[in-house]
């Protein structure tokens, strides 16, 4: 970590207690954080854990006053709800306990009062613009969506939280794989963790009905992810053969039928995340590298693009029809699956919570490799995946990035272990090699800034194949890719320039 000289010292006093800032001069709400010691009040770092090691900022307290983080508008009925920063009282509810639990130990940390709000126009964007014009920000931490932060960035809006040196980015409460994919020439001006649960929400992941691997007798998922065997080709054969006309009227509907697999013509781009395609990689010095054309993602693509358009396998969201009005098609899609109706499903963790009440036998895995040349499974994030940033209009960011750190070590430490262990772990991974596959579905995830920068384009690249039925994959990227090489080359130039 960069504070040295304060980690030094607190080391050196031996103190493992810390004594809130009660006494500390008051501060204005949001982002006119003041950071005055006062007489008294120590700060020193808990004592460390297998987790890392949380060192609060020495005198840092915001007098009782609010901190207010700008959220994104909760989608109704849909998985990317923020409730991180709302808890008012104990209601039994476990996350909710375990979050009211994480905002009382920031009163007794840094005497403030964390809360969120909601994107007031319901455009984070606009909001986000409007505050940083107005040089007066009333949020101390924007919460914004992954795809449209770049953009924001770009225009020099936030803090590089590598500067940042209340912040300590290599503790595990902070996502390593967005930490090191999201920079750009080595400046990072957002990153998620512990921070928030909504993100796991978004994940993608896959669940299997067991019952039906074993009416098959089929070659269970599970046996193929141990021997390092759980490949898309395996997969695919898993699935073949498996959709049935139940009813017998000669075609196949979401009503009536059964399917091997359902997924989303879009989702072919999280398919092959999940198979090692790469969009973007980093050289030595951190700059972003567009590699779609390499030999081996034309060679993916045209893998998963012949699974993707075989209509007697995969049910496509798009495609279904004769859904009772006013069900989405991906909650419809776990009806069919808590009815049997589904061999595999390509869903997110947020989808797999709501089947918990379901009687049937199923368990969570990840996506298939490519092949078992491959080293790594990686699982694609939503597009509504929050991340979090100090704004550049920030009074003193240092204290803001102090409360990032000491969310995000909460976070760790309190709400985790009732959202992962209790919620996950308790109520939808019912055997243990789901729960073993949910760390490796949390490990892997992975924040490719080819979609993180281009997210709509590149899915609808890969999406229009299979609408198409066709792999003009080549010919396609040939077309974006100089364009796609600049908009990359201007984000460097932005990021290097004094924002």
């Amino acid at each position: 970590m960069k504070l040295t000289a304060r980690i030094l010292c607190v080391l050196l006093v031996c103190c493992f207690l810390f004594v809130a800032c009660d006494q500390a001069p008051a501060t204005n709400p949001g982002t006119n954080a003041a950071t005055g010691t006062q007489a008294g009040t120590v700060a020193t770092t808990e004592e460390p854990t297998e987790e890392g090691n949380f060192v609060p900022v020495e005198g840092l307290g915001f007098g009782g006053e609010d901190f207010v983080i700008l959220v994104p508008v909760s989608a109704p009925g849909g998985w990317a709800q923020f409730f991180d920063f709302t808890a008012t009282e104990l209601n039994e509810d476990p996350v909710n306990d375990a979050n009211y639990e994480r905002l009382q130990k920031m009163k007794e940390l840094y005497n403030v009062n964390i809360y969120s709000v909601e994107t007031p126009s319901k455009n984070m964007a606009t909001d986000v613009t409007n505050a940083h014009n107005a040089g007066n920000n009333p949020y101390g931490l924007v919460h914004i969506e992954l795809t449209v932060v770049p953009a924001l960035a770009q225009k020099g809006y936030f803090v590089d939280l590598n500067t940042i040196e209340s912040m300590d980015l290599t503790n595990p409460w902070y996502t390593q794989s967005a930490v090191k994919q999201l920079s750009i020439a080595n400046k990072l001006y957002y990153t998620l963790g512990d921070f928030s649960t909504v993100d796991n929400d978004g994940i993608a992941a896959m669940c299997f009905n067991k019952e039906m691997i074993e009416e098959g007798q089929l070659t269970s998922p599970y046996e193929y992810i141990d021997n390092n065997e759980w490949t898309i080709d395996n997969f695919y054969s898993l699935c073949k053969g498996f959709s049935n006309d139940l009813n017998g009227d000669g075609k196949l509907d979401v009503a009536n039928d059964r399917f091997g697999y359902l997924t989303a013509k879009s989702s072919m781009a999280g398919q092959l995340v999940s198979c090692g395609v790469q969009v973007v990689s980093k050289d030595e010095n951190d700059y972003p590298i567009a590699v779609l054309s390499s030999t081996r993602n034309i060679d993916a693509v045209a893998k998963v693009y012949e699974m993707y358009v075989d209509d007697t396998t995969v049910m496509h969201v798009e495609n279904m029809t004769g859904i009772p009005g006013g069900v989405s098609s991906w909650a419809y899609g776990n009806n069919m699956f808590m009815e049997g109706r589904l061999m595999f499903r390509q869903t997110s963790l947020f989808r797999i919570i709501q089947t918990r009440q379901s009687e049937i036998e199923f368990g969570v895995i990840p996506y298939p490799k490519l092949d078992s040349d491959q080293e790594n499974y990686a699982h694609t994030f939503s597009s509504a995946t929050p991340v979090v940033c100090i704004p550049k209009t920030a009074e003193d960011p240092e204290a803001n990035g102090a409360v990032i750190e000491a969310l995000s070590y909460y976070g760790r430490t309190i709400l985790r272990p009732a959202y992962y262990d209790r919620v996950l772990m308790g109520l939808v991974a019912r055997d243990e090699e789901s729960q073993e596959y949910l760390d490796l579905i949390f490990d892997t995830a992975d924040y490719d800034l080819g979609y993180v920068l281009d997210a709509s384009n590149m899915l609808n690249l890969f999406g229009n194949l299979v609408t198409n039925k066709s792999n003009t994959f080549a010919s396609d990227w040939a077309t974006k890719e100089e364009a796609f090489k600049q908009k990359l080359q201007d984000f460097v130039d932005a990021f290097e320039s004094d924002l």
